[in-house]
C-alpha cells in the first residue's frame, strides 16, 4: 500500500467513528435500551422510527416472494384470453391461487405464493407439462396463513 491509501484509509475510518458519535449537547439523546453489561445511548426518534416502521409491517398484506407467470398479453382480447388461461390452470391445480394481474398495457396471469425461488422451480416442474411458456417471476406475494393449534392438530 503506497502512503496515499494509507491516509486516505485512516481518514475515512475517523470519520466513521466521529459520525458514530453522539454529540454530548444532543437533544434528542436519550438511552434506548440499558441492561447490566451495556447501554445504548441514541436519538430517541430512532424510537419512533421503529415503532413506525413495526405499524407499517403490520399493515402490509404481502411478502416478496415469487409465483410462476404463465401468460401476457397487450392485445384488444388479452383481458378474456387471460381469464381463459385462469380458468384453464385452475381446473387442473384448484388448490393453488391464480392471479389475472394488469400491469399496464398488459394483463397476465400468475400463480402460487412462493416464499423462495426454491419452491416456484419445484412446482414450474410439475407445471410445465400443461404449461410450457411458463417462468418463474419475482413478485409481492400474500402472506401465508398463520398455524394455529386446530390447523397443527389436522396434518
Amino acid at each position: 500500500m503506497n502512503r496515499f491509501s494509507v491516509l486516505a484509509t485512516a481518514l475515512v475510518l475517523f470519520t466513521l467513528d466521529a459520525v458514530a458519535q453522539v454529540p454530548a449537547n444532543n437533544p434528542n439523546k436519550t438511552t434506548i435500551e440499558k441492561n447490566e453489561s451495556y447501554e445504548i445511548i441514541g436519538d430517541e426518534r430512532l424510537i419512533e422510527l421503529e415503532e413506525r416502521s413495526k405499524k407499517i409491517n403490520e399493515e402490509k398484506e404481502t411478502i416478496s416472494g415469487y409465483r410462476l407467470q404463465l401468460f401476457s398479453s397487450s392485445g384488444p382480447n388479452s383481458f378474456n384470453q387471460a381469464n381463459e388461461v385462469q380458468a384453464e390452470f385452475l381446473k387442473i391445480y384448484a388448490d393453488v391461487p391464480a392471479y389475472v394481474v394488469h400491469k399496464k398495457p398488459a394483463f397476465k396471469v400468475r400463480v402460487g405464493d412462493f416464499r423462495n425461488r426454491l419452491q416456484a422451480e419445484r412446482f414450474f416442474i410439475e407445471l410445465k407439462e400443461n404449461f410450457p411458456d411458463a417462468f418463474v417471476v419475482k413478485d409481492e406475494i400474500n402472506l401465508p396463513p398463520l398455524l394455529t393449534d386446530e390447523t397443527e392438530g389436522k396434518n
